[in-house]
């Protein structure tokens, strides 16, 4: 596949945009407040869309469209048990503790309801995990921009090896989303998480629907699954033991892992959730 020189205005005009937004938003980042909960300032419908498109990133679209390919419908489990019953115990119940702490960060808060030991331990696990899962991520990046061949043309005509685009791909694109947090604090990455929805939500959708149509709508999808195993059409079937469905877990695992430990533990304690719903204005009313 290779890119035209529309693909390269678009991705161009892009990566101005998303870093425009952080210089623009760079004169009212005064405090520690502005940076850290965009002053409370933010709609209730941005930080939303926001929250939701946090999901739609590298992990969710790769990931969950490779766990659908090998297990079918209970991948649905990750978000109907691991987070809409979570979603929703967060919003009502823990958010106005959250909110009306006052604290700028879930680690801040623990520190405030506990100790600084409790603080020290939360904010080097979250380190950690965003370590390992942000990996992830610009790994999934810079495979796609491999196989795309973006920076080929560029690397050929400076004499570099073909090598090192893979390594080139992470540090640039760690390097932008450093400078517009830098720059623009929650604020701005807000905001361009607002803009990469609808980007995400524009190119997928046509991709969907061409895919179906492809294959023969959405009964020749259920053949054409049914023709690789019948049970990856069903969410539920065979769930009560771990050996009778594609996933290889039973009920115990889908409700405690999922529901409690996975769900509880990212949506209503990971810093990029909570963080972005602090940022709404909307809740001190």
């Amino acid at each position: 596949m290779k890119l035209t020189s529309v693909d390269w205005v678009i991705m161009l005009l892009y990566f101005v945009f998303v870093l425009g937004i952080g210089f623009a938003l760079k004169r009212y980042m005064k405090t520690s407040k502005d940076f850290f909960q965009a002053g409370r300032a933010l709609p209730a419908w941005i930080c939303g869309l926001a929250f939701i498109s946090a999901n739609l990133g590298a992990q969710e679209v790769i990931g969950m469209g490779a766990s659908g390919a090998k297990y079918g419908l209970e991948t649905a489990h990750f978000y109907g048990i691991g987070a809409i019953p979570a979603m929703i115990f967060v919003g009502i119940f823990m958010m106005p503790f959250y909110y009306g702490s006052k604290a700028r960060s879930v680690p801040e808060f623990l520190r405030m309801r506990f100790d600084e030991k409790t603080r020290a331990l939360n904010a080097c696990s979250f380190a950690v995990m965003t370590v390992f899962s942000s990996g992830i991520s610009m790994y999934a990046m810079a495979r796609l921009i491999q196989v795309l061949h973006v920076f080929d043309g560029l690397f050929y005509s400076l004499g570099l090896p073909q090598g090192g685009i893979f390594t080139f791909s992470i540090v640039l694109s760690a390097l932008i989303v450093l400078l517009y947090i830098f720059l623009g604090g929650l604020t701005s990455a807000i905001y361009n998480e607002v803009l990469q929805f609808f980007l995400i939500i524009a190119g997928f959708l046509p991709l969907v629907l061409l895919g179906l149509k492809n294959v023969g709508g959405w009964r020749g999808m259920k053949a054409s699954v049914a023709a690789v195993d019948p049970r990856m059409l069903h969410e539920w079937h065979g769930v009560m033991h771990a050996s009778t469905n594609p996933m290889g877990i039973d009920i115990i695992g889908i409700g405690m892992g999922l529901g409690f430990v996975l769900g509880a533990g990212y949506w209503c304690t990971d810093f990029l959730v909570i963080q972005t719903a602090m940022a709404s204005h909307n809740m001190e009313s």
